[in-house]
């Protein structure tokens, strides 16, 4: 019984020395492998690792391994002979923030949609690079690259640019139509987005006005200002009277006389006067607008007025200012004055009126004439003694006034009143001194 008591006691003796003089192994992993062991400050390699040099006490073990996040573990080397140590490392998420102009496009990371602008992505492993494209209708992809710095906020804001052209219309004056090839697009001043590139023509329009054609070279991304002034067509006045016939006047250019029509007058506004012989002239501002026709009539009013002439005896020149206005007459050959020679559209004013009739004695009258109203004379001749016609007879010659003649000879007035006859067979010769009627 001793003896297996001592065999015992050798065995424990020898199992404890044994455990302290054999080394403690002290293994180290990771997940993903290859992190960086760093126990007491000191770099001791990647996982995985085993490490047997290691002192009794209590030690410092750090993990590192690029894109992910550091883990301080710590640990006694009298836990057990062998130690293990394990960690499953964090992944290190990068912060990218992702805007741009315009808003909504489409993001696709390494070709993978993840949504639309503005959008932050926490999401990215840090460790790795990306190619990030952004697309939307009407624009031109952008790409460019991410590569982040830990946990380090990236952040893009990025200008799309168009993939067609726009064009700044404006027009002179403004309201023009619009078209773009072939395509109407709407009124002026106005903005055509989403032009293709290449050729455009661009077509202005508007009534009364001569339409404009530009051809325009679009690039991708132009913003193209266009400017135009419209030429306005040109626009007709028609020109009529009461009476007919008034004499027009544009600006106080002659244009003859109405009814008339002068074409391809500019737009704008026009003095018009139309003057006719006993009325009053009558003036007229005139608005002609591009392509427009205007008619316009003159309504004038009559300003003159009118003299009535009756003379005794009748047959007598009449003449008004200078100007021989004819003779008077009768229809009854025992009236006293005459008929009534009226003279029409006789100015306002004083006017000099001479009555004359061989034989008499002429009158000098001035009468005043009144618009629209009607003036009066009755002109008396006085009888005056004036010899028209010499009669040379066998017993001598005699001058008087010629009453009348025929076959049997001449009557002629020898004395104011006073007649005489000559017979054919006594007279040699007749000698008229002015025209006899």
């Amino acid at each position: 019984m001793s003896r297996v008591l001592t065999i015992l006691a050798l065995f424990l003796f020898s199992a404890v020395f044994a455990q302290e003089s054999m080394p403690v192994r002290v293994s180290v992993t990771s997940q993903p492998s290859g992190a960086s062991v760093i126990i007491d400050g000191q770099d001791r390699g990647v996982t995985p690792l085993v490490m047997y040099d290691l002192k009794p006490g209590r030690h410092h073990l750090k993990f590192r391994l690029a894109g992910y996040r550091e883990v301080d573990r710590y640990f006694r080397m009298d836990e057990a002979p062998l130690i293990e140590k394990h960690e499953v490392l964090e992944e290190i998420k990068g912060i990218l923030l992702v805007k741009s102009e315009p808003e909504g496009c489409d993001i696709r990371i390494d070709g993978q949609s993840v949504g639309t602008t503005p959008r932050l992505i926490t999401n990215l492993a840090a460790k790795n690079s990306y190619t990030v494209r952004l697309r939307k209708a009407g624009y031109l992809d952008q790409s460019f690259s991410v590569k982040f710095n830990g946990r380090v906020p990236v952040v893009k804001d990025v200008k799309l640019v168009l993939s067609s052209g726009r064009i700044d219309v404006r027009s002179e004056p403004v309201g023009a139509e619009v078209t773009v090839n072939g395509i109407v697009r709407g009124l002026t001043p106005l903005v055509v987005n989403d032009v293709p590139k290449g050729r455009a023509t661009v077509k202005l329009s508007k009534e009364g006005f001569r339409d404009e054609i530009r051809e325009l070279a679009i690039n991708a991304g132009d913003k193209q200002v266009l400017s135009v002034a419209l030429q306005g067509q040109p626009g007709t006045l028609h020109l009529t009277s009461q009476p007919e016939g008034a004499r027009f006047y544009i600006d106080d250019e002659a244009h003859g006389k109405g009814p008339i029509t002068i074409q391809d007058l500019k737009a704008g506004q026009y003095c018009v006067r139309a003057e006719y012989d006993g009325y009053a002239a009558m003036t007229k501002t005139v608005l002609i607008e591009n392509g427009s026709s205007a008619r316009v009539e003159f309504k004038l009013s009559n300003i003159m007025g009118r003299l009535e002439v009756r003379t005794n005896p009748v047959d007598a020149q009449v003449v008004l200012d200078g100007r021989i206005m004819g003779k008077t007459k009768s229809r009854d050959k025992n009236a006293v004055f005459s008929d009534v020679m009226a003279i029409e559209n006789v100015s306002e004013g004083e006017h000099v009126l001479i009555v004359r009739k061989e034989g008499y004695a002429e009158r000098v009258l001035h009468p005043k004439v009144n618009r629209e109203s009607t003036t009066r004379c009755r002109v008396g001749l006085k009888r005056i003694f004036v010899p028209n016609v010499r009669v040379v007879t066998t017993r001598g010659t005699h001058e008087g006034v010629f009453v009348s003649s025929g076959v049997n000879g001449i009557v002629i007035e020898v004395k104011l009143g006073i007649t005489r006859s000559f017979s054919k067979d006594e007279i040699r010769k007749i000698e008229y001194l002015s025209d006899v009627k």
